[in-house]
């Protein structure tokens, strides 16, 4: 069937538009369904919507409906310069707001609209456009936000108006509704069939510019604290390293069960309509098989619908066959018309048996083996599991909750350690992950202004962490891979289908996940969505890996179209003072550990630790005394910790003259932590500065590995292999001093 739009009006000549390809259904559908290429891109346009008077499909809006139709053909396909699909559903669903203000104002059409109403609503635009038609326009807590608190609105008089790109987009739809309904495609034949007859502005740019002008700066999502997204992390690990194994096991079992034997027995009513359906055909046909010279034949009539002989005559089944004979004998077409109504009615009223799925075993849980404790246990382990199936009577302690919670695990390390968007992380394959000489790297796509079909590819190095996070998702998603088959990564087996989660169900397992593991104040004023994530790279990046003046890099790494988005990511780079303090707490709070409770410090910067304790006479001072003189000495000295993901860099005013990571530039200013970046091999290769604890073992066993396979590596080039050696020899230094410290 072609897809063109309905024959035009001979008073006004309308172009035939065709509808975008990507469509599935014909002009006249209410839900304009379309191909979705990606799990977070939208693809649905509903035009069954509500207004003041009546619905938008009803035939009276048939002229309104019409025109947002045709506007949306003429977006996908029409324009000049063309525009993504999301784009193109944000300007539709503006029209429809302007839709519903035309109707609120007692309107029947766009055209009718006189030049002092546009007015009106182009001046009060900018508060929304409910507030334009007199009604309060709802405020609505933005994802990532705080709860909204109130605002002077005198010292910030666009606190409470739209942003700077949703009123340039606002009056844009305006300024196209106008264009498009007086000027003419191609000098013959008009786009549309309604619009405004007058306009504001005398440009498409200039009300892009108007809206720029009036409107307000976008929200940033909130910073949330270290220590929430610590947590987040310490959760999520828990369950990738820890209890993915047990997990992935239980699920395994539960799979391989074979489905129990669903019973064929019909449910109350259902017999009865089905009774119902076979009669209401046979009341027009001339010549029955059920019927003979005007008779029933029961026998007949039990085989069609599935009843048994001796419960055909009873009253309930009886009363119908009879009423149908009696139709049938008739010759009043009336008569039949109105049984063949009164048997459909009949039937719809009883709600039609849904098929039987899969159903389990109800000792299900007894051969899968629960209820069951993992090897390992943690703060957030699951343990014990003792169900199979999640609903309001069951534990939460069941597999399906356990199977979401490591879904949602495994999303949360890619977006912390890989800072993918949302987009990436759903769209990833099971073959994103490609290992190269100098380690693993990370194959995704990207969506955001590029190609929002099937996006543009990207490739960045990635941690042993991530790493693992996909060789989990690979094998938790097998068997709905398999029966879907499909690449896609974070395919999963759902109840009514296997499908790969949107958007906004990643956001509400976070919710669900943080109510579980996570707490503090926070924990409970905002809710993590996956770019608050995103935004903890940055902020490791700029306060923790010592990049901050490097913005160019971290923006090529986020894929950040613009530098300013990037610094604004990181913004608390700039608020150097609660840096500082939370620095000299760190170095309070490390040095008295050395002192207090025997936690040993390796490398130089021990060292100077002792050195600082000697001048404050530790042995003559009483617990009490030493944390005051301690706090003391270290502010006065402008002694800080910059922690490191390998360790710790002992910074104060005579450390640059020692330190091995300086550049000549670095040397003009001695209170200054160099700009340059730290790797385990310059600090831990001898820095004064420098110093590591048992904390962080981890980290410097999968170092010995990284750089031994490099050493290894015949292929990679001499430098290469010549600093794999000298990493592997580092990593083993301090493993050593580990493990003599604990057998000590």
């Amino acid at each position: 069937m072609q897809k063109i739009a309905p024959e035009v009006t001979p008073q006004r000549p309308l172009a035939l538009l065709a509808l975008p390809p990507d469509l599935i259904g014909n002009w006249d559908d209410t839900v304009y369904v379309h191909t979705k290429y990606h799990p977070t891109q939208p693809f649905k346009i509903i035009w069954e919507r509500p207004l003041a008077i009546g619905n938008l499909t009803d035939p009276q809006w048939a002229g309104l409906w019409e025109m947002c139709r045709r506007y949306y053909c003429y977006l996908r396909g029409y324009r000049a310069r063309p525009i993504s699909r999301a784009t193109a559903f944000g300007r539709v669903n503006i029209a429809l707001r302007l839709v519903d203000w035309l109707v609120g104002c007692g309107y029947s059409f766009f055209a009718e609209v006189p030049y002092a109403a546009l007015q009106s609503l182009v001046d009060a635009v900018e508060e929304g456009i409910d507030a334009a038609s007199g009604r309060k326009r709802p405020r609505r807590k933005r994802a990532g936000r705080r709860e909204y608190e109130d605002v002077d609105l005198v010292a910030h008089p666009r606190a409470d108006s739209l942003t700077k790109s949703y009123l340039a987009e606002t009056l844009h739809v305006i300024w196209e509704l106008y264009d498009l309904y007086s000027h003419p495609l191609d000098g013959e034949t008009y786009a549309l069939n309604d619009g405004f007859r007058y306009s504001m502005f005398d440009s498409a740019l200039e009300a892009f510019r108007d809206g720029h002008k009036r409107g307000r700066d976008p929200e940033q999502t909130d910073d949330v604290s270290e220590e929430l997204v610590f947590q987040y992390t310490d959760a999520a690990l828990q369950y990738v390293f820890d209890y993915a194994d047990d997990i992935i096991v239980l699920k395994e079992r539960l799979d391989t069960l074979p489905p129990a034997k669903v019973s064929d027995r019909a449910r109350p009513g259902e017999r009865v309509r089905q009774l119902a359906e076979v009669l209401a055909e046979e009341v027009w046909k001339e010549h029955s098989d059920l019927f003979d010279a005007g008779e029933p034949i029961y026998s007949r009539i039990a085989a069609a619908t599935g009843i048994e002989v001796t419960t055909i005559y009873r009253d309930r089944f009886k009363s119908l066959i009879v009423k149908t004979a009696c139709a049938r004998r008739s010759n009043d077409t009336s008569e039949k018309a109105k049984l063949v109504g009164q048997l459909g009615d009949f039937a719809r009223a009883i709600p039609r048996r849904k098929p039987a799925g899969n159903m389990r075993d109800r000792d299900a849980a007894a051969l899968v083996g629960l209820p069951f404790v993992g090897k390992e246990r943690g703060s957030a382990s699951p343990w014990p599991i003792e169900h199979v199936g999640a609903s309001h009577k069951s534990s939460p302690r069941n597999i399906e909750a356990a199977v979401t919670d490591l879904w949602t695990s495994i999303a949360i390390i890619i977006l912390a350690w890989q800072t993918e968007r949302t987009g990436q992380l759903l769209n990833l394959d099971i073959d994103c992950l490609e290992k190269r000489i100098d380690g693993w790297y990370l194959k995704s796509r990207v969506f955001k202004d590029k190609n929002d079909t099937i996006g543009s590819p990207t490739i960045h190095a990635c941690p042993d962490v991530v790493v693992r996070a996909v060789q989990v998702a690979i094998r938790l998603g097998a068997q709905a891979r398999l029966r879907a088959d499909s690449t896609k990564l974070f395919l999963r087996d759902n109840r009514l289908r296997d499908s790969v989660s949107d958007d906004s169900s990643l956001r509400d397992r976070l919710g669900k996940f943080g109510r579980k593991f996570v707490r503090g104040e926070d924990a409970d004023k905002i809710r993590l969505i996956p770019r608050h994530l995103r935004r903890f790279f940055p902020t490791l990046w700029v306060h923790y890996y010592s990049y901050g003046v490097k913005f160019r890099s971290l923006q090529r790494h986020l894929d950040h179209a613009s530098l300013t988005t990037t610094v604004l990511y990181g913004r608390r780079f700039k608020n150097l003072d609660p840096v500082r303090q939370s620095q000299t707490h760190l170095a309070f709070h490390l040095i008295g550990e050395n002192v207090f409770n025997g936690m040993s410090l390796f490398e130089g910067a021990a060292k100077k630790v002792q050195s600082i304790l000697a001048r404050l006479n530790f042995k003559l001072s009483e617990p009490a005394d030493f944390a005051e003189k301690l706090n003391n000495e270290l502010t006065a000295s402008g002694t800080r910790v910059y922690p490191l993901h390998f360790g710790y860099c002992l910074w104060d005013r005579e450390a640059i003259k020692k330190a091995l990571c300086t550049v000549s530039d670095d040397l003009g200013d001695v209170h200054s932590w160099p700009k340059t970046g730290k790797s385990e091999t310059i600090c831990g290769g001898g820095c004064t500065n420098f110093f590591t604890t048992s904390i962080f073992q981890t980290f410097w066993e999968f170092a010995h590995r990284r750089h031994r396979e490099m050493e290894e590596d015949e292929r990679a080039p001499a430098l290469l292999r010549d600093l794999g050696r000298k990493g592997k020899r580092i990593a083993q230094r301090f493993l050593r001093a580990f493990n003599a410290s604990k057998s000590a």
